[in-house]
């Protein structure tokens, strides 16, 4: 945020939150650096049953990685490759969680336990933080990204568009490293801590 404020200085400051959201969720939408397990869910093994996904605050979910039910592998199935509507068919012989929105899912298995979902997250359209292993690894490209956001608003004290093309550079070539990591899985997994950039 202060490094914002000197780059675009006469920049509202709720028009740099909303640049910060949108490099941020840009960011880790593109490269899925934001990895977590999150909150267990006891499931009962009931045919039809539906759950709820318990993300972190001002989280989004943006993909599930893979599952375990009671420490197991489990498929995580992609609706639209499935032969019959999972919420309407018993799809007999196998075991797999599947989600058509991102916020319920349902498990295919008789099995009870506790289920576990590995994610790729993003800031929520609201959400001012994203975790402290993410924004020490990131921190400077999600900077830029704003910056070349706000150095590009024609018609202001602080367009600069040439220092706009700069940033915006730098986010994607911030971005193209950052999916490399993380397709090599060379991101650090450090504490759980968040940190704001309010």
């Amino acid at each position: 945020m202060p490094e914002l404020v000197l780059a675009a200085p006469k920049a509202p400051v709720p028009l740099i939150h909303l640049a910060l959201n949108r490099a941020a969720r840009t960011f880790l939408k593109a490269t899925r650096a934001w990895q977590e397990w999150l909150e267990p869910t006891d499931v009962t093994g009931e045919a039809f049953a539906e759950y709820t996904f318990e993300l972190p605050q001002g989280a989004e979910l943006l993909r599930l990685e893979r599952a375990t039910l009671a420490g197991r592998p489990l498929e995580v199935a992609k609706a639209r490759d499935l032969p019959a509507d999972p919420w309407q068919h018993e799809l007999r012989g196998r075991a797999y969680l599947v989600t058509t929105n991102l916020r319920e899912f349902t498990v295919r298995t008789s099995s009870a336990g506790r289920l576990q979902v590995y994610a790729s997250l993003m800031p929520s359209l609201r959400g001012n933080s994203v975790p402290d292993e993410v924004a020490s690894l990131y921190h400077e490209a999600i900077r830029e990204g704003a910056k070349a956001e706000l150095l590009a608003t024609e018609g202001t004290d602080y367009y600069k568009p040439d220092q706009a093309g700069v940033a915006l550079a730098f986010f994607q070539r911030a971005m193209d490293d950052a999916t490399a990591d993380v397709w090599r899985s060379n991101t650090s997994r450090g504490s759980r801590g968040r940190a704001s950039w309010l």
